[in-house]
């Protein structure tokens, strides 16, 4: 068994930078720390393209600093737990205002009838679908056999699904949860 000093093995290999922090690449250029993914970061650069950088990296360099990386891990660590058991409900993340509120579908047909959805049913499909997406995109991100090439062209296409989602971003309580296109920079 390893030693630990508190809680974190020594000799652990820890994230520097926190999510959301800009970075500098040599290669690749600027990019944002997205996500830890074992002991990497998953950084968006220009264009869409992620790629896994490893904690350990001497030459990937912090413009502008976000985050905290210790508290970005345990916040990491407590969604995937909850997330397992069910208990993580999207009503954290609802805007109150929207609670209990109502969509009215509306048809073009005059002999047809409408409808009225819940919003936290429709914000349920939609918290549904950017879960399903990142979990896309991290299996992209970790194949083996698919080549950069199409591993870009892939991003591109997740990109630009989470930029077509942005039309929901009313909903979200926490700026943080929005979904964010190729053309925002924040």
């Amino acid at each position: 068994m390893a030693e630990t000093e508190g809680t974190v093995p020594v000799g652990s290999v820890l994230p520097k930078f926190g999510l959301g922090t800009l970075v500098t690449h040599p290669l690749f250029g600027p990019g944002k720390v997205l996500a830890y993914e074992g002991k990497d970061y998953v950084v968006v650069f220009k264009g869409g393209e992620a790629k896994r950088v490893a904690f350990t990296f001497e030459a990937l360099h912090a413009t502008e600093l976000r985050g905290a990386p210790q508290l970005d891990l345990i916040k990491q660590a407590m969604r995937e737990v909850l997330g397992d058991y069910g208990w993580l409900d999207v009503e954290l993340e609802l805007g109150k205002r929207w609670a209990g509120g109502t969509m009215r579908l509306l048809p073009g047909k005059e002999d047809t009838q409408s409808r009225d959805v819940p919003i936290e049913m429709l914000f349920k499909k939609v918290i549904g679908i950017r879960d399903k997406l990142r979990v896309l995109e991290q299996k992209i991100n970790a194949h083996p056999h698919i080549p950069p090439e199409d591993k870009a062209e892939l991003e591109g296409c997740i990109t630009r699904c989470y930029g077509s989602l942005t039309t929901f971003n009313l909903l979200f309580a926490a700026k943080e949860s929005q979904f964010k296109g190729q053309g925002r920079e924040d």
